[in-house]
């Protein structure tokens, strides 16, 4: 006989893992495969923890109180970018081998940020710009493209906005800095590669290529010497390394429902995450 977990057994242990975790998303991908079938609809919830490294590119200016300077060209590094994402999801099977999905859902983000000087020195360092529970949402679509047997070969395509919105920003070594900071960035990922069913199981994964882009603006204000100064920065976002690999596993916990659970990394970049997902005609 089939032994399959309880469904609220694992929405216990869903709630013990990610309460356990620290406040690092990689977005959750899932099996690189089309799942659902065709006309059927399905839901989901998801949770993805993320830990990644990203380039700045952009212009810098300053008014040291005499008036604001001409912009230069500046270039940041945030290190250890960590995130937590929840996400719930809506499906759809447009046909047998091609299924296609929107997320909506709220993330939140914490990171440092240092100032690369032209000689590949740290410059300003600022830090504490923990942004509260910010929307995020994205849609993507995974396509089943040969099956033999238990094996399965497809792919996937998504895209998962999400941001900081803060206004504790500080600089190291100025106790008198505040300043404010707003980060925008998509995360965009392209996978393939094989499903392996097994009796109410099934293994995933295989290569994928993970971009960021999106916009940061800093402002800050600062006294010197009874002087106010402030700083103005606008830059692009991208990431440091875009190719990785990723693995999971899926469970039929009930008819038409499943959980799955995996991991992902590039060369600058981690994130795990797991999910629930009912299908619905």
């Amino acid at each position: 006989m089939e032994k399959r977990m309880p469904l609220f057994s694992v929405i216990i242990m869903m709630v013990v893992v990610v309460c356990s975790l620290p406040a690092l998303a990689l977005p959750t991908m899932g099996p690189p495969k089309a799942i659902l079938g065709e006309n059927r609809w399905a839901i989901g919830f998801e949770y993805a923890h993320q830990k990644m490294d990203l380039e700045l590119f952009g212009k810098t200016r300053e008014d040291l109180g005499a008036g604001w300077l001409p912009w230069d060209y500046t270039k940041y590094k945030i290190e250890d970018l960590t995130s937590n994402m929840f996400l719930g999801s809506l499906g759809y099977g447009i046909c047998e081998n091609l299924d296609a999905f929107v997320y909506v859902g709220a993330a939140s983000d914490k990171d440092d940020i240092t100032e690369i000087l032209g000689n590949g020195s740290s410059g300003n360092q600022y830090y504490g710009s923990s942004g509260d529970y910010e929307a995020a949402w994205g849609f993507g679509a995974r396509a089943t493209f040969y099956q033999d047997g238990n094996l399965t070969w497809g792919g996937l395509f998504q895209m998962v906005w999400s941001g900081i919105d803060s206004s504790n920003l500080k600089l190291q070594g100025d106790p008198v800095f505040s300043g404010d900071l707003k980060l925008d960035f998509w995360e965009i990922q392209v996978a393939a590669g094989p499903t392996i069913q097994l009796d109410g199981f099934s293994i995933y994964g295989g290569p994928f290529l993970h971009f960021v882009k999106g916009d940061m603006e800093l402002e800050g204000t600062t006294v010197s010497m009874g002087t106010t100064q402030r700083v103005m920065s606008k830059a692009d976002i991208r990431e440091e390394s875009n190719f990785g690999a990723y693995v999971g596993a899926q469970w039929d916990i009930a008819e038409d429902t499943f959980w799955y659970t995996e991991y992902q990394f590039t060369g600058d970049a981690w994130g795990a995450g797991m999910g629930i997902v009912w299908k619905f005609q």
